[in-house]
């Protein structure tokens, strides 16, 4: 019954099959396999044993990094197996194959097989990895970083309060629907409702590491991308807890990169009740694990500093700062 699940016409009201009806007319491929993997109802694992039985063998991991966007059927062995795929989710012969663009010339490489991978990136967290494990190879791998602009405002006792986010991404190639964030205010604490007033998209599944205070949040957008399509996000995150509290004596606030951005914008801003002596840019780079200085931030008559970023990563960019007039050391 489950593989029949896709032949269910659109003028049916169910709202699953009308959607896998548009997609499978329209695409994108990735698109219109998730929707036909959920309307089967079947498990990527129950997918994979019933391919075996019709003599196609497929990998869970190469059935999620289809339906993600990550990758696509491109070799003869590969479609081949889609077609057995294409009768296990009861869809039309050719359905899915219809959808695929032609092949990506051989030697190209994307961009994600340019990236180094979450662990190497995340090297003083390992538990980030895990975290994200769930969540990864999704199509954010396909999104290229153009420029992102963060507003961070520090509170009265010093720490890091608030921050507003606006990323503008182009994807890659065909399929991109969603960004995959990992937060961390650095204090052991997860927030409840991690992302707030989001513009362009919706927040989607949330995973949390409680021992560490690492958080990770889909954003998914308002639809799949095509090659070369930009889009523009927005969101704001607030600290967990209540603000309050004795001053400490510094602070930081930091984004990591898989890729290359072309411009981050880093934006400090601080209460008149803790204006910093001493702020400073860091970067830490793939393989280092103590930033390095990139030069000392001079404080606006206004209260904030600027640290930007050109063509950065991959790595970690950072601002830091300091309340009192002693010598503090880079630290992750």
């Amino acid at each position: 019954m489950a593989e029949g699940a896709a032949r269910r016409s659109a003028g049916s009201g169910d709202p699953l099959a009308e959607e896998l009806v548009r997609l499978l007319e329209r695409g994108p491929f990735a698109d219109a396999l998730r929707a036909a993997i959920t309307a089967s109802g079947l498990s990527l694992d129950r997918i994979r044993d019933r391919l075996v039985r019709r003599g196609a063998s497929l990998s869970v991991a190469t059935l999620s990094s289809w339906q993600s966007g990550r990758r696509r059927p491109e070799r003869p062995g590969s479609l081949l197996a889609l077609r057995h795929l294409e009768a296990v989710l009861g869809l039309p012969g050719n359905g899915l194959r219809a959808l695929l663009a032609p092949p990506r010339p051989r030697g190209r490489r994307t961009l994600a097989d340019r990236m180094p991978s979450t662990r190497d990136v995340w090297a003083t967290r390992p538990e980030a990895a895990g975290l994200l494990a769930p969540l990864l190879p999704c199509s954010d791998d396909a999104l290229r970083r153009l420029s992102l602009h963060d507003r961070v405002t520090v509170g009265p006792d010093g720490r890091a309060r608030e921050l507003r986010a606006t990323l503008v991404l182009r994807a890659e190639e065909d399929g991109p629907d969603r960004l995959v964030l990992l937060s961390d205010w650095g204090d052991g604490r997860s927030a409840e409702s991690p992302l707030t007033n989001l513009r362009n998209c919706r927040a989607g599944r949330v995973v949390r590491h409680p021992a560490s205070g690492l958080t990770a949040v889909e954003l998914v957008f308002e639809r799949a991308l095509r090659r070369n399509e930009t889009v523009l996000i927005e969101y704001d995150s607030v600290r967990p807890g209540a603000p309050g509290g004795s001053v400490v004596s510094g602070d930081r606030s930091s984004r990591y990169f898989r890729g290359v951005v072309r411009a981050y914008v880093l934006e400090v801003r601080f209460h008149p009740d803790a204006l910093p002596v001493r702020c400073r840019q860091l970067t830490t780079r793939i393989g280092e694990r103590v930033p390095k200085t990139v030069r000392e931030l001079e404080l606006s008559p206004s209260g904030s500093v600027l640290a930007v970023g050109l063509d950065f990563g991959p790595g970690k960019f950072g601002v830091s700062w300091h309340m009192a007039e002693e010598e503090a050391t880079p630290s992750e």
